[in-house]
């Protein structure tokens, strides 16, 4: 009997044991899942700041303003009844869209003063000035596109309808021509405000001359550098 009583106390007291050691050990794992799961819950609160700074790095700059003056010198070649010399270009610029700009202007071609017209054995009266003659006052309209570039550089076409009133003083000739300007260039960001441009410009067109020249083809090529402020 009483080896049966002991029996069954050993008995008790392993069951007591085995049920303490499961009600110590199930907070602590009931605890572990919770951390997981808190840890689970935090990264992706984490996921839409990590993109939108990713984002952020690699948008691209603006290549220009919403509105912009500039000013460019240079070198214009004309010939026959196209003026070339000493080039200036004063635009302004306007947001159109994310890769488009109006871009507006007037410039200034002022040569050599030299005579440069004749008549020929049939009394037909001829012109043929040198690429560096003439004067030219010019008013232009038309849309500059940026294209992607590379850091603070970004590389841009024009296409643009220009009305120019043309001049040769020595030779009493005038007129006034409407060229097509298509021509393109490069920009370079060297501050907020600020940015550095250089490009060429061909203009190609037909002008309407006094003297009995009538209608003529104008065709010159101008290169020029300069800066833009951005407003």
């Amino acid at each position: 009997m009483r080896g049966a009583g002991v029996s069954a106390s050993m008995l008790a007291a392993a069951m007591l044991s085995a049920v303490l050691l499961v009600a110590v050990s199930a907070p602590a794992a009931s605890a572990q899942p919770g951390a997981a799961q808190q840890d689970a819950a935090a990264d992706p609160a984490d996921e839409p700041a990590a993109a939108a700074s990713a984002e952020s790095a690699a948008a691209p700059e603006d290549p220009a303003g919403m509105q912009e003056l500039g000013g460019q010198v240079g070198m214009e070649m004309g010939g026959r009844v196209s003026p070339g010399g000493f080039h200036v270009l004063g635009s302004y610029l306007y947001r159109l869209s994310d890769v488009d700009w109006f871009e507006g202007g007037l410039s200034v071609t002022v040569g050599g003063g030299g005579a440069g017209c004749f008549r020929d054995r049939e009394d037909d009266f001829l012109c043929d000035h040198s690429l560096a003659h003439g004067f030219g006052l010019e008013a232009l309209a038309g849309v500059r596109r940026f294209f992607a570039g590379q850091g603070k550089f970004s590389p841009f076409a024009r296409g643009a309808i220009g009305v120019r009133v043309v001049s040769f003083g020595a030779d009493d000739v005038s007129g006034l021509a409407i060229p097509l300007i298509l021509g393109g260039g490069i920009r370079a960001r060297v501050a907020d405000h600020l940015a550095v441009v250089g490009g060429a410009d061909l203009r190609l067109g037909v002008g309407w001359f006094s003297r009995d020249l009538g209608s003529e083809p104008h065709l010159t090529l101008a290169v020029h550098a300069g800066v833009e402020f951005r407003l």
